[in-house]
């Protein structure tokens, strides 16, 4: 059960619909994919001490005013993972040190053979990844954050690129 703050719950109650969207963390910067285009701004991605804006107010090139060197609609489908207490099991010394690790897969869009150039020149393999659920007019401080982990395999075909993400 996730906690969820209260103007989140109230728009949800009045109808309005989320969108899921992941960051990935590259050594250049931040790439945000949901499944539809994202138009408005995230704050996480403000809020991070990146190299994106320096001391003076100015921002680095090539970055927009929240650190990310890109925002698209290029989410096909989001992997399944169980949240879990403890793990499954019976051992009592496990189930309260231990927690279950998670995992899931994220497809993006290929169709235009992005991503089969862009992890070329910017790898994705082992880079930070986090699935956020959010009204995308609210700050991302309403949002929730349903996952986090690293980027263990890549699969690459002519539609589809598959990232393979373990729980850190």
């Amino acid at each position: 059960m996730y906690r969820v703050p209260i103007k989140f719950y109230n728009k949800l109650m009045a109808g309005e619909i989320p969108v899921a969207y992941a960051v990935i963390q590259t050594h250049l910067g931040y790439r945000a994919y949901g499944e539809k285009e994202l138009t408005d701004v995230f704050g996480i991605l403000r809020l991070l001490a990146d190299g994106s804006v320096v001391a003076g107010g100015g921002e680095t090139a090539g970055m927009d005013s929240t650190g990310t060197i890109e925002k698209s609609g290029r989410i096909v489908g989001i992997g399944k993972f169980d949240r879990t207490i403890q793990p499954r099991g019976r051992n009592v010394l496990a189930a309260w040190t231990g927690k279950q690790a998670q995992h899931s897969s994220i497809d993006l869009d290929n169709a235009d053979r992005y991503f089969s150039r862009l992890i070329v020149a910017e790898p994705f393999l082992g880079r930070p990844l986090t699935v956020y659920v959010g009204i995308e007019s609210s700050p991302q401080s309403e949002h929730l954050r349903v996952f986090s982990g690293l980027i263990a395999e890549i699969g690459v075909n002519r539609t589809v690129m598959t990232l393979e993400v373990d729980e850190r």
